[in-house]
């Protein structure tokens, strides 16, 4: 059962979008579960639009990293995703979260040879997840 959601997303042509993402490791999202609210099954799902700025039929490649708390932090997950021209990549975390520390999620984007740009849209959704029988026990 779905105990608590946040969202980040930006649509095309809004806020920074669209992004050149360079060979130095860029933060494009944060994302906070509060503390009071991490007790669960967390989900961080990560979905984006990129496309390759090269002309020249040489492959895009981006990478992208789902790291703890900030662009230095420990690595969550990777994905590394390539194009001719565009391309969609998704990816999906899962963690047990604890009640009393906040969780954060820091979306960060990396290109060797500036072969990447975010244009959107781009999403990073968490969501906390209960058992409902645990609940119904906790209201007895």
């Amino acid at each position: 059962m779905l105990k608590y959601s946040v969202q980040n997303k930006a649509e095309p042509g809004t806020y920074a979008l669209p992004f050149q993402v360079t060979e130095q490791e860029s933060v494009l999202s944060t994302l906070i579960i509060p503390a009071s609210e991490a007790e669960g099954r967390i989900v961080i799902e990560v979905s984006l639009a990129w496309e390759n700025p090269l002309l020249n039929w040489d492959i895009g490649e981006l990478d992208i990293r789902l790291r703890r708390n900030d662009e230095r932090g420990p690595m969550l997950d990777w994905l590394q995703d390539s194009c001719y021209q565009e391309g969609f990549a998704e990816l999906s975390y899962e963690e047990t979260g604890k009640q009393g520390e906040p969780y954060v999620y820091c979306l960060t984007v990396q290109s060797s040879d500036r072969r990447a740009v975010i244009t959107g849209p781009l999403m990073v959704q968490g969501s906390v997840y209960v058992d409902s029988m645990d609940e119904n026990l906790d209201g007895q």
